[in-house]
């Protein structure tokens, strides 16, 4: 097949579709003819394989038929991602020519993506976007959760296909013995996230975590003034001495705090399928999360860590059970790897190939 994917991509390391989709793409050449075309004025580089970054200051004009032989005109076109005016030009594009589009909307279509920033997106749907993804062949959900949070009415036309990760040559060994650690690594957006959730949670519990001599540490970029918010929760609930937070980290350095650390942490109220959760399980980590995460299903059916509701006392009761846990760490740790692997990028690309082509030939 030949596939263009659309997407609009910024160079922002924290952003987990920055890092997922250019190896979504990848993953696909290896079984499609592909073209990467990003909606952005500037380029950003080459994935770790051959794919070339295309961008709006080589194919200004937004249209699909004014790219090279033979992508314009190709079997399918994938959005990444939903609310982006320059896809909406895009998709009329195709509309006219009737080339057939799937959309990956990453959590935007489910209940909770949609109450944020709940009037602009009304407004923009009622004008613009339920067109757009009533027009789609289909809508690829990454999770079963993520469908389910989304519902048909959008469109009846759906499957599901998640984020990969690809297989690592350290993973986790051995845990602290005198301690334990917790980290959250990811965007410090406190209500997506749950983070305000989460420190509660720790609160609540405080002498059961000093007694267990166990820490956190918190690692991201702010958000409209995220950290000095988190700190004013830290110090609201006296956890200067458990709970720390930290700047943003990246590749090595991220990979050895993960190695570092006991378990993850992912207490997010929504969320599409989260990279950093995949991540840190393909390092063998072993992790706690709410089921805004979308993976409580899986955590728990693997036994690969510790499931809470979105709520402060479910958390808090999710932290006590990884506290009696603690000798049991190495075993969830192999579990954890194991869950991992059913997120391999090449195996992934191969069932979507399988699915797109099914799709086009309805």
């Amino acid at each position: 097949m030949n596939i263009v994917y659309v997407t609009r991509l910024s160079t922002n390391k924290w952003a987990g579709p920055n890092t997922s989709v250019p190896k979504q793409i990848e993953a696909q050449s290896k079984i499609d003819n592909v073209f990467w075309y990003n909606v952005n004025d500037f380029i950003i580089g080459k994935t770790t394989g051959d794919i070339v970054c295309h961008c709006t200051d080589e194919y200004p004009s937004l249209k699909i038929t004014d790219l090279p032989k033979p992508f314009d005109k190709p079997d399918l076109v994938i959005f990444e991602s939903l609310y982006f005016k320059p896809y909406l030009k895009v998709a009329t594009n195709c509309r006219k020519k009737k080339i057939p589009y799937i959309i990956i909307p990453r959590s935007s279509l489910t209940n909770a993506g949609q109450k944020s920033k709940r009037l602009k997106k009304y407004i923009g749907n009622i004008l613009f976007f339920n067109r757009f993804i009533k027009n789609a062949i289909g809508i690829q959900y990454l999770t079963e959760r993520e469908y389910k949070d989304s519902g048909d009415k959008w469109n009846k036309n759906n499957f599901i296909i998640p984020n990969g990760i690809n297989s690592k040559s350290r993973i986790k060994s051995t845990f602290n013995t005198n301690k334990l650690e917790g980290v959250f690594i990811g965007r410090l957006d406190i209500y997506q996230k749950g983070l305000d959730l989460f420190l509660d949670a720790c609160g609540m519990i405080k002498e059961e975590l000093v007694k267990n001599n166990c820490y956190f540490s918190i690692f991201g970029p702010e958000i409209n003034g995220s950290r000095n918010k988190l700190e004013e929760l830290i110090k609201e609930n006296e956890l200067e001495d458990i709970v720390i937070v930290n700047d943003a980290i990246f590749d090595g350095e991220k990979a050895k705090k993960l190695l570092e650390s006991d378990f993850f942490i992912l207490t997010s109220r929504f969320e599409g399928h989260p990279m950093g959760l995949i991540e840190a399980l393909s390092y063998g980590l072993p992790s706690l999360i709410t089921s805004g995460a979308n993976m409580s299903e899986e955590i728990k059916g693997s036994d690969a860590g510790w499931i809470a509701d979105i709520s402060v006392d479910s958390i808090q009761s999710a932290l006590r059970e990884l506290l009696n846990d603690k000798n049991d760490l190495y075993k969830k740790s192999k579990n954890s790897l194991k869950l991992s692997e059913r997120y391999n990028w090449d195996k992934l690309a191969k069932v979507s190939h399988d699915i797109y082509l099914e799709l086009l030939e309805r």
